[in-house]
C-alpha cells in the first residue's frame, strides 16, 4: 500500500513521533496529514478471488464413551463477491461449520473431521489459509479502555508492514469506510463503563480483521444482541466488503425481513444435515416445491426457523424426525444448485504464509504502549486501589495511633505489622487476579492468529501493571508509619518499610497472575483468591510461629511470599527501636524477634522474597503460554 499519493505532508518534513496518545483525543494522529483519506478499498485492488468449497465434511466429537455427529455430510460453497449466510436453529451445526472452514476447529483424540475443503480447488491443508482470510467471533473482544482509532492503529502495527505513517494512512481509511469516525475517539467500555454501542463495537471487531485485507472474511453471528437497525446497518456493511471481491460468509440467527431480502445465498442446516443451499430469494420457491409452503407475509427467516426447530435432538418426536428425513431427502433428490458463478477466472492459490512483520523488541514496546495506556484508564488499577489503601491506613490510624515503645506493645505492634502486610498481600493479588482474566480473550484471539509471542505480551502487561503500584502503597506507608508511630530511629527505616511491602505487592501480582492464568472469568478469580492465599498467610510465622508447623507442611513457609516479607518488617522494625520494660531491669530479655522465632536477615528475607517473585511470575508465564498453545489446537 502506499500512501504518499493520498498524504502529503505538512511544513515539517521530520518522522511522526509516536511519544504519547492522549487519552481521549488522538487527533494528533492524523493532524501530520493534510488531507483525509478517502472512502474506498484499503489501498489497492484486491489480490485475487477465492471460491470456498467444501465437500461431505462431517464432525464427530466423543465424550465419556459416547459419540455425537454434528456435522453430517455437508457439502457447499461460498462465492466472491457474494454473502453467504449460514442459518440454522441453535445446535444445528453452523458455527462449528464455519469454525472448520476458518481452520478453528481440528481433528484431536475426542474430535474428528471428515472431508474435503478447497479454495480455488487448492485443498487448505496444503496452504496457511489464515493468509487469505480472517475470523471474526461472535464476542466483542476489545480492550475496554482504549479508542477504536488507537485499537485499529495497535492491531496494524503488529500485524502489517509499513511505516507509521502508512498505518495512520490505513487506520483513517477503515475507520471512514466502518462509518467510525465519530467515535473514533470514544473508549470501546465495557458491562460496567459505558463506551461504544454494541453495533460500533461490533464494527470495530470487524476493522480490526480489515486490517491484513483478508480475501475470506467469515463471521459468527455478527449481529447478534443488536437492534433490527443496527444489525441492517452491520449487513450493509458486510455486503460492501462482499462487492469489492471479497468472499464473505457469517452465521446468523433470525434476521428481520429486510435483511434476510440482502442476503445473496443462503445455506440452511437442520440436525447437521444440509436442507437448502442456493439464492436466498429462491429459498421460498424451494420449500414450497418440496411441501412446506411459507405463509404469505411471514418473514422466510422466522418460518425456517420454526420448521428445522426440534425440542430435544437426542429424543426427537416421530413427527420432527419424519420432518427433518424428508427435508434431507428432498435436498438430496432435487438438483438446486445455481451454477452462475465462472470459476474460469480464479487462479490457484500459492502457499504464503502470514508473516509478523514485528520481531521481539517491537511487539514488546508496542504491546508495553497499549497495555498502559490500558491500565491508567482503568479505575481498578488505581482509584480502587487507592481506596483500600486510604481505608486501612483510616482505620489503622483510629485504632493504633501513639503506640508507646515497649515491650507489653510489642504484640499489638507485630500485629500491625502483620496487618499491613496482609492487606498489601491480598489488595495486590486479588486486584491482578480479578483485571487478568478480562484481558485473557484477546490474548488468545491473538495467540491464535499468531500476532505476537506470549513472552512479549507477558512481560509488557507485567511491566504496565507497576507504575499504577507504586503511588498508593506510598500513601498507605506514610498514613500509618508516623500516626502509630513505627521505628523512627532514622529516616532509612521507613524506606526499608516501603521497599519491603513494595517488594511484597509486586510478588504477590505474580501470585494474581497465577490465578488469572487458571481461570477464565473474574467471578472464578474473586472466589478462589481466599482460598489460594489464606494458607499462606497462616504459614506467614505468626499463626503459629515457626517452630510450631506441623511437620507435614513445614515446606509451605518456603512458598509463601508473606513468611518472608513479615519477618523482613519485624526485623526492621524492632531492631534499634529503643524499647523498655516495665517488668524487668535488663531489657536485652525482651525480645520479639526471639519470642516469634525470628533469626533471618532483612537481606536474606528480601533474597528470599526476590526467589519468590521470579518464580511466581514464571509459574505464570507457563500457564499462560500453556493455554496459548492449547487455544491453537
Amino acid at each position: 500500500m502506499s500512501s504518499a499519493k493520498i498524504f502529503s505532508k505538512k511544513e515539517s518534513n521530520n518522522e511522526i513521533e509516536v511519544n504519547t496518545l492522549k487519552e481521549q483525543d488522538n487527533s494528533s494522529l492524523i493532524e501530520a496529514y493534510e488531507e483525509k483519506p478517502p472512502t474506498q478499498d484499503i489501498g489497492h485492488d484486491m489480490r485475487t478471488k477465492i471460491q470456498l468449497c467444501w465437500d461431505n465434511v462431517s464432525y464427530v466429537i466423543e465424550k465419556k464413551g459416547e459419540e455425537t455427529q454434528i456435522l453430517k455430510g455437508v457439502s457447499g460453497k461460498a462465492n466472491p463477491g457474494e454473502l453467504l449466510v449460514l442459518m440454522g436453529s441453535s445446535g444445528a451445526g453452523k458455527t462449528t461449520l464455519l469454525n472448520i472452514l476458518a481452520g478453528r476447529l481440528k481433528s484431536n483424540n475426542n474430535a474428528k473431521i471428515v472431508g474435503k475443503i478447497t479454495a480455488n480447488g487448492t485443498s487448505i491443508k496444503d496452504i496457511d489459509f489464515g493468509y487469505y482470510s480472517a475470523y471474526v467471533t461472535q464476542e466483542d473482544i476489545l480492550l475496554p479502555n482504549l479508542t477504536p482509532r488507537e485499537s485499529l492503529l495497535f492491531s496494524s502495527r503488529l500485524r502489517m508492514p509499513g511505516t507509521y505513517k502508512e498505518h495512520v494512512a490505513r487506520v483513517e481509511s477503515i475507520l471512514q469506510e466502518l462509518r467510525l469516525i465519530k467515535c473514533a475517539d470514544n473508549i470501546v467500555g465495557s458491562i460496567t463503563k459505558k463506551g461504544l454501542s454494541g453495533g460500533e463495537r461490533k464494527r470495530v471487531c470487524i476493522g480490526m480483521e480489515l486490517i491484513t485485507d483478508p480475501i475470506v472474511l467469515l463471521l459468527d453471528e455478527p449481529t447478534s444482541g443488536l437492534d433490527s437497525f443496527t444489525a441492517e446497518v452491520v449487513i450493509d456493511l458486510l455486503i460492501e466488503q462482499a462487492r469489492k471481491g471479497r468472499t464473505v460468509m457469517s452465521t446468523i440467527h433470525q434476521p428481520s425481513t429486510s435483511i434476510f431480502d440482502k442476503f445473496d445465498r443462503l445455506l440452511l442446516l437442520a440436525e447437521g444435515h444440509l436442507v437448502y443451499q442456493g439464492r436466498a430469494r429462491d429459498s421460498p420457491k424451494y420449500f414450497a416445491k418440496v411441501g412446506y409452503s411459507v405463509p404469505k407475509l411471514m418473514n422466510p427467516a422466522d418460518f425456517y426457523m420454526r420448521l428445522l426447530h426440534v425440542v430435544d435432538r437426542k429424543h426427537p418426536t416421530e413427527e420432527e424426525h419424519e420432518k427433518i428425513e424428508n427435508l434431507v431427502s428432498a435436498y438430496t433428490t432435487i438438483d438446486q444448485e445455481d451454477n452462475d458463478f465462472d470459476t474460469s477466472k480464479l487462479e490457484p492459490l500459492q502457499d504464503k504464509h502470514l508473516v509478523v512483520p514485528t520481531n521481539f523488541a517491537q511487539q514488546f514496546i508496542i504491546l508495553l504502549r497499549r497495555a498502559w495506556i490500558n491500565a491508567r484508564r482503568d479505575p481498578l488499577a488505581s482509584q480502587v486501589l487507592f481506596f483500600e489503601y486510604i481505608m486501612v491506613g483510616f482505620l489503622v490510624d483510629i485504632i493504633c495511633n501513639n503506640l508507646a515503645k515497649n515491650y507489653d506493645s510489642s504484640r499489638t505492634r507485630t500485629q500491625i505489622l502483620f496487618l499491613s502486610m496482609s492487606s498489601v498481600a491480598f489488595f495486590a493479588c486479588q486486584n491482578a487476579a480479578m483485571m487478568f482474566p478480562n484481558e485473557t480473550p484477546l490474548f488468545l484471539k491473538e495467540s491464535k492468529q499468531r500476532i505476537y509471542s506470549t513472552i512479549s505480551y507477558y512481560m509488557a502487561k507485567s511491566i504496565a501493571d507497576l507504575p499504577m503500584q507504586f503511588l498508593p502503597l506510598l500513601v498507605y506507608c506514610v498514613m500509618i508509619y508516623w500516626a502509630i508511630p513505627l521505628n523512627d530511629y532514622d529516616s532509612s527505616k521507613f524506606f526499608i518499610f516501603y521497599f519491603v511491602l513494595l517488594l511484597l505487592q509486586v510478588s504477590c501480582l505474580g501470585m494474581g497472575y497465577i490465578l488469572g492464568a487458571m481461570v477464565k472469568t473474574e467471578t472464578l478469580a474473586v472466589a478462589i483468591t481466599p482460598v489460594f492465599i489464606q494458607p499462606l498467610m497462616m504459614f506467614s510465622g505468626l499463626f503459629p510461629s515457626v517452630k510450631h508447623y506441623p511437620e507435614g507442611f513445614f515446606w509451605i513457609q518456603y512458598i509463601s511470599s508473606m513468611r518472608w516479607a513479615v519477618e523482613a518488617i519485624c526485623a526492621n522494625e524492632y531492631n534499634d527501636l529503643g524499647m523498655h520494660c516495665q517488668h524487668c531491669t535488663d531489657c536485652k530479655k525482651c525480645d520479639p524477634l526471639g519470642d516469634l522465632d525470628f533469626t533471618n536477615s532483612i537481606g536474606s528475607c528480601v533474597l528470599y522474597l526476590c526467589i519468590l517473585t521470579v518464580g511466581y511470575r514464571v509459574i505464570a508465564y507457563l500457564l499462560l503460554w500453556k493455554r496459548a498453545v492449547n487455544s491453537r489446537r
